[in-house]
Order: structure tokens, then sequence, then C-alpha cells
């Protein structure tokens, strides 16, 4: 399959200058759309990111899910921090079969100094795969604060 028109490969590395390697590029490739202010992440169900019955693996709907809502937070917020998960909900719909280009779609639905709430769907061809909602902890650490130390407490 051809990745849609507008996608281009997600680049971690221009986002934090620390990072040679991050765990999106292990389970990707995955791809991102759009200018700031609407960022999307997608990907192509790979025969890597499935399990054995042969559909994509929930570990990686939930991982691009987890990812592609914090750039619809940091959207929202009009800057980008540092957003770990602190909770999510999943509901899985439907399969994501091989092949497929399944699209994360969301929104934030509030977001406080210290919080932010959001809500999505990955969505392919044949409708919506899995929907989820999620609470992500904002913390004051940019780009610039991150590096060697960016594990330790600031």
């Amino acid at each position: 399959m051809a990745i849609p028109k507008g996608w281009s490969p997600l680049d971690f590395g221009g986002r934090f200058d620390h990072l040679e390697t991050h765990f999106m590029k292990h389970i990707g490739p995955v791809y991102v759309r759009g200018a700031e202010g609407a960022h999307q992440l997608g990907f192509e169900v790979m025969p890597h990111m499935c399990n054995p019955a042969g559909i994509c693996h929930g570990g990686m709907l939930m991982s691009v899910m987890d990812v592609g809502l914090a750039f619809i937070l940091h959207d929202a917020m009009d800057k980008h921090v540092f957003t770990p998960s602190v909770s999510f909900n999943f509901d899985f719909l439907a399969p994501g079969q091989l092949g497929d280009f399944l699209i994360c779609e969301g929104e934030c639905t509030r977001h406080t100094k210290n919080i932010g709430f959001v809500t999505g769907r990955l969505v392919g061809s044949d409708g919506t795969v899995m929907t989820g909602s999620g609470i992500m902890k904002i913390t004051d650490r940019f780009e610039s604060n991150f590096g060697a130390e960016s594990g330790k407490s600031a």
C-alpha cells in the first residue's frame, strides 16, 4: 500500500534532539500530517504489528492512540511539552486488518495547568477500529529541558 498523500514519517528526532531512537521508531513506521494546531498520526498495519490472528495487535493500537492524543493535547495547549499518560480507557470495536491505514482522530475536551483530558478514535477505511479517552499529566518539560537527565526528577 502506498502511504496516502499528505503524510510524512514521524520524526521524533526533530522534536527531541537528544533522541537517536525512540519507542515509536521501533514499532512503526508511523506517519504524521497537518500543520501546527492540527496534527494527526496514522500508520499502515504491517505484519510485524500483528498478533497471531493476523490482525493489528492491541498494544500497537493503544500506543498510536496514546501518542496521537498527546499531539492533539499539545495542539490544544499551543505548546509542546512532555505529557505522560496518567490513565487511559480503550474500547476495541473492530480489527485493524493487515494493509489498512489507520488514522488517529480526536479532541482535547479540557486542560488545566497540570492535567489534560483527551478522547479519540482510530479510523480505517471500514470505520472506527478503536475508541479511547485519557488523562495526561502536563509537565513543565519543554524540548529544551529534555536530554540525558530527562528521566530524573525535575
